[in-house]
């Protein structure tokens, strides 16, 4: 099978033929703004979302602008005296922008009510005998503005007309790191073995269009951890945190992994499945074949009870399935899914496996080396991902600037980036 090579992140392949609108997006944190959707009908699905005053779980709203999610629970767990793990959500959001998501947090209201962030708002909720588990929500509703189109803007109402079937799910820019793309790349290392290649390039990688490339290109040429610790911006705490541990525990790379944040050093390996998933949409698209309509072989998902893609039943498609199935996608009712490579997956099968099978030979893994013996909590087991996404209540409007604002809502892990990219077709990645 002859295939094209592995796309640039961030580069992959349209779907829609109009000319983009280019633009940029975030020109300011309040043009990209975000909010959880984690009730269908008011109807409250999950033990956290419910009220228990015999809790030891504290429900909270938090609205931060510009904020890393991951930096925000290192700074919650240091005003709180809490660890890391004592905090939880339902998933991480774009720093750059507003957000508006839920936590649990395994501390007293009064001591939240103390907390004073730049740029934060808490809102306690109530007391809760469960914490938010990763995913337990529906998914995200956003208000985004395009700015500086360069581009005939009516183009847009062109491409989402094209759109109508559903936009490449692509696992967006910020999947792999929206300042640094490398995550993936840190995710191949510890996939091959290689933890002390994964932890230099996590601290040394980067270019001079990036923050702090003067000290990670010096570390890079000197190995002096002592002087990078001096030089590195304290804006970098989890490169610092990385660089002192090796200070005291020289050479000990797996243990400067566990330096982080687990949530964090998850998205190494969860990244680099992502990069393959995203080159078999990529193919998919190269070869002309239609992303929301199944083939022989295929693997399809149903719709779960609040509306979106239930991930614990998988059916192969088959010739005396395919139209309904057909039918059923058609309808929004079930998705073509592809494979997030992992410890207990197996190749779908058609030409959908045999996409799978290319990239994980040209990648050189197979499924069992995502069995990750040194830091189990690395392990991944895999999972199956719709190939496309529809865009919900989608309303748009051109501002008496002639930016364009869209409002829209997505099913939970799907990037609102991935969408925007089919209208803006910009050329460079960082305007996403």
């Amino acid at each position: 099978m002859s295939l094209p090579a592995r796309p640039e992140i961030g580069k992959e392949q349209y779907l829609s033929k109009t000319n983009g609108i280019g633009g940029k997006l975030r020109g300011k944190p309040e043009d990209f703004i975000v909010e959880e959707i984690i009730n269908l009908n008011q109807k409250k699905h999950w033990i956290w979302s419910k009220e228990n005053d015999q809790g030891k779980h504290s429900i909270v709203k938090i609205t931060a602008k510009n904020w890393d999610t991951h930096v925000l629970v290192k700074e919650l767990a240091k005003r709180l005296n809490i660890g890391q793990k004592a905090i939880s959500f339902a998933g991480t959001k774009d720093k750059r922008a507003v957000t508006k998501q839920h936590f649990s947090l395994m501390a007293k209201q009064k001591d939240i009510e103390k907390i004073n962030l730049k740029n934060i708002n808490i809102e306690f909720c109530h007391r809760a005998i469960k914490p938010i588990r990763l995913g337990n929500l529906i998914g995200n509703k956003f208000t985004v503005k395009i700015t500086d189109a360069k581009e005939n803007i009516t183009n847009a109402e062109k491409i989402i007309d094209e759109l109508k079937d559903g936009f490449p799910n692509y696992f967006g820019i910020q999947r792999f790191g929206a300042v640094r793309p490398i995550t993936h790349l840190i995710g191949e290392k510890i996939i091959e073995g290689d933890y002390e290649g994964a932890v230099w390039k996590y601290l040394c990688d980067g270019n001079e269009k990036f923050a702090g490339f003067e000290a990670r290109n010096k570390l890079k040429n000197t190995r002096d951890l002592k002087t990078a610790l001096e030089e590195y911006p304290r804006s970098m705490l989890f490169e610092r945190q990385m660089i002192g541990y090796l200070l005291r525990k020289k050479d000990d790379y797996i243990g400067a992994l566990k330096q982080l944040p687990e949530n964090l050093s998850k998205m190494f390996v969860h990244a680099y499945q992502s990069s393959i998933f995203n080159q078999t949409i990529d193919m998919r698209l190269r070869m002309g074949e239609k992303l929301h309509v199944p083939l022989i072989g295929d693997n399809v998902i149903p719709i779960d009870n609040y509306g979106g893609p239930d991930q614990r039943r998988v059916i192969e498609v088959t010739e005396y399935n395919q139209k309904k199935l057909e039918k059923r996608c058609n309808e929004g009712k079930a998705w073509v899914v592809g494979l997030l490579p992992g410890l207990e997956s197996k190749h779908t099968k058609g030409l959908q496996g045999d996409l799978e099978k290319k990239i994980m030979n040209d990648e050189k893994i197979k499924f069992k080396d995502y069995q990750i013996n040194e830091i189990p909590n690395f392990t991944s087991l895999g999972m199956y991902r719709p190939l496309c996404q529809k865009i919900n209540d989608l309303e748009w409007e051109i501002d008496g600037k002639g930016d364009i604002i869209l409002n829209f809502w997505l099913h939970k892990g799907t990037y609102a980036t991935s969408f925007l990219r089919e209208i803006m077709k910009s050329k460079d990645v960082r305007a996403y």
